[in-house]
């Protein structure tokens, strides 16, 4: 090597090194903030006469001690803010759990995010025992374990999204038994998200480890500070071990973290596996065959009657990575695409089973509680049209839409509809006021004129019979009420650049792709008209992101599915995980590009149309 290519590749690793210093740096400093931020938004209970007539009990974990004087003070905080669940937080808890609390929930919004998942420290929570019966929790003689605790105010946020808070109890003492620093109380807590809540404080250390010595000591000596900076001037929340954990934090917390990965192997060892479970039923259904799974060809098309079909994609489940090839027709004479064959309904049943449920429930529950602006604009739509007293959301799934819904127009009754389970979780939890089960074709007759809006989010699209659809909701909706609907836009530039990695061809859930002129042309000849198309506010960024996704996705598949004749090795697992973190760069990128263009009309993947019955 030449002394000038010594001298280039010295430079480059300067720079590199530099780059990762100030990203370690800048990183922690973000968090400190953020950190800081949190812990001045916590409120603290004050003292205060317990009120008359009080419904609510505490819950607290087996040794957890709340005095009298806290008790009547929460109480009368819970009356006065009108809660039905409230934290309590001990004013001393430990560094360990205080800051896992705090990256968990912002105190400052934590009440008003209705789909923020319930968090606390694992103490004592005061519950009205209405809530507690609605959320199907017993209270006995046995004090709950901190885990069962931390499961029951998962359970209270669900069923009381809007008026479960927590505050910080001066009085309130911590106990170590209590507290979550135990791997396996870490691990349960966390459940199949331990690895990312314990992956920026491993990647800590080990970039710390690339800046020099200097450098690198200069790191970990803050980080080790880090809760100094965060807890110092704090009025209510100071831990009791602030000081010794900040001494001694580069020494016993990745002994922590490295205990708590090992408790959440364990733990999953220790259940049953929902895979193997799953993989006897998979294989009968599969020596039957995949031809029982799809109806026959369709010679014309279901929108118009056309016959000059033309195939427009060939693919295959690229999600779930299901057996079948599935094609998309398209129609010369009206533009629609659809799949064809299409499924039957035992290719339905294969194909949806464990995708919005069982194995896939999870990811969707977490995709569900992200969506919260999306459903506000959803909801904000109707704002120039009146003011809704009655809304229907067809295909409501879990009820995330009508959760939040429900706070932008809180004088409506919302009830959904679904053909699963879920909806009936909605209902019990409050989120829907009625949930039906079934088909919205078989029950429109007897919902006759009954509501001012009926909606239909990325719902046509699965429909065996869209048209039927609509009619239906014509009969659902009173003279004057209005439909909403949002669904892919197939004519999006996205499908010709992406081809069959577009996230929105969702083969084979996705039956029919509508161009919006057809769809407004139908709504017209059922006697709607069309009062707003909007086009960017339905756009779902994620075009770019998920291609990428997809592809690395193919490149190194899943195996660990049910679905599959034999269980993976280690080598398929190693490989996977290596290519997922090769392609991390990209995904970080694709993100970045796909939320610039977010709001560019030409560049939007779906749309969505509001129209009025007259």
């Amino acid at each position: 090597m030449t002394v000038r290519e010594r001298t280039a590749r010295n430079r480059v690793w300067r720079w590199a090194r530099l780059a990762v210093q100030a990203a370690v740096l800048v990183s922690l400093a973000i968090d400190t903030a953020k950190l800081r931020q949190r812990v001045a938004g916590l409120r603290v209970l004050a003292e205060a006469p317990p009120p008359t007539g009080d419904r609510s009990r505490v819950l607290q974990a087996s040794e957890a001690r709340v005095d009298p004087a806290t008790l009547g003070a929460a109480r009368a905080y819970a009356q006065a803010e009108g809660l039905a669940a409230l934290d309590l937080v001990p004013a001393d808890l430990p560094v360990a759990q205080a800051l896992a609390l705090l990256r968990e929930v912002d105190p400052v919004t934590y009440r008003a995010d209705r789909l923020a998942s319930g968090r606390g420290a694992c103490h004592a929570v005061l519950a009205d025992d209405r809530l507690l019966e609605a959320a199907g929790i017993t209270t006995n003689r046995r004090k709950p374990t901190p885990i069962e605790l931390a499961g029951a105010l998962a359970q209270l946020k669900l069923h009381a999204p809007a008026s479960t808070d927590l505050v910080v109890a001066p009085r309130l003492r911590s106990d170590l038994r209590v507290a979550a620093r135990s791997p396996e109380t870490l691990a349960t807590l966390h459940g199949t998200r331990v690895r990312r809540v314990i992956a920026p404080h491993l990647l800590m250390l080990s970039a710390s480890a690339l800046l020099g010595r200097g450098w690198g000591a200069a790191a970990l000596g803050a980080w080790s500070a880090q809760p100094l900076l965060v807890f110092a001037g704090s009025r209510g929340l100071r831990p009791a071990d602030l000081w010794s954990y900040s001494a001694t934090r580069i020494i016993n917390e990745p002994r922590r973290l490295r205990a708590a990965l090992r408790a959440a192997r364990q733990l999953a060892l220790a259940e049953a596996d929902p895979v193997e479970l799953r993989r006897p039923a998979y294989q009968a259904d599969l020596a039957e065959g995949t031809g029982r799974l799809f109806e026959p060809e369709a010679s014309c098309c279901p929108w118009c009657g056309g016959t000059d079909l033309r195939v427009r994609l060939r693919t295959t489940d690229l999600l779930q990575h299901k057996p079948g090839e599935f094609r998309l027709d398209q129609c010369q004479a009206c533009e629609h695409i659809f799949q064809n064959p299409r499924l039957s309904p035992d290719g339905l049943e294969f194909y949806y089973r464990d995708f919005y449920d069982g194995l896939g429930e999870q990811l969707m529950a977490w995709l569900g509680s992200r969506g919260a602006t999306t459903y506000r604009s959803r909801a904000e739509a109707l704002r120039p049209f009146g003011e809704p007293k009655s809304w229907l959301d067809v295909g409501t799934g879990h009820g995330y839409f009508c959760n939040v819904a429900g706070e932008v127009w809180p004088q409506a009754r919302f009830d959904g509809l679904d053909i699963s389970e879920g909806v009936k979780l909605a209902e019990h939890r409050g989120w829907v006021e009625r949930g039906y089960q079934g088909s919205f074709v078989d029950l429109a007759p007897d919902m006759a004129g009954a509501y001012d809006v009926v909606s239909m989010f990325h719902y046509l699209e699965h429909t065996t019979e869209p048209q039927r659809e609509l009619e239906a909701a014509r009969t659902a909706l009173r003279p004057g009420g209005h439909l909403l609907i949002e669904v892919p836009d197939p004519e999006s530039p996205w499908p010709g650049l992406l081809g069959k990695w577009w996230v929105a061809w969702l083969q084979p859930q996705h039956l029919h792709f509508i161009p919006v002129a057809n769809l407004r042309q139908r709504l017209e000849e059922l006697d709607f008209a069309v009062v707003l198309e909007q086009h960017a506010e339905a756009n779902r960024g994620v075009d770019l992101t998920a291609a990428i996704w997809f592809a690395l996705n193919a490149v190194a598949p899943r195996d660990d599915l049910p679905w599959l004749p034999h269980p993976p090795t280690r080598l398929r697992r190693l490989a996977r995980a290596r290519m997922m973190a090769a392609g991390r760069p990209l995904l970080y990128g694709a993100v970045l590009v796909d939320r610039a263009i977010g709001s560019r009309r030409r560049l939007s993947n779906a749309y969505r149309i509001l129209a009025r019955k007259n």
